[in-house]
């Protein structure tokens, strides 16, 4: 059991190195570019991320639809019981 948190704590301590390699050579990179690169740059992370929102978006639509036509199906089943009830009671008067 401690083997495998050891085991999890450098791993996750890789993967931080990892990170700030990774940041440290792209804040080298971004040194040397030029401001007109920089804004490029910039710009395709942007549409990356509204790209992203935008599908997120998209999949909390498909969600809401998903819940409220479960939320009808329900709904309907309720009705039906209390239907089925009404019924039982007539035929028991």
């Amino acid at each position: 059991m401690k083997e495998e948190m050891m085991m999890g704590k450098m791993k996750e301590m890789m993967m931080m190195e990892k990170m700030m390699k990774k940041k440290m050579m792209t804040k080298e990179i971004m040194e040397q570019l030029s401001e007109q690169d920089k804004r490029k740059l910039l710009a395709m992370k942007i549409d990356l991320k509204i790209t992203m929102i935008e599908q997120k978006l998209e999949m909390m639509e498909r969600k809401k639809r998903l819940m409220a036509s479960k939320l009808d199906m329900k709904n309907s089943m309720i009705e039906k019981k209390l239907e089925i009830m009404k019924a039982v009671k007539e035929m028991l008067k």
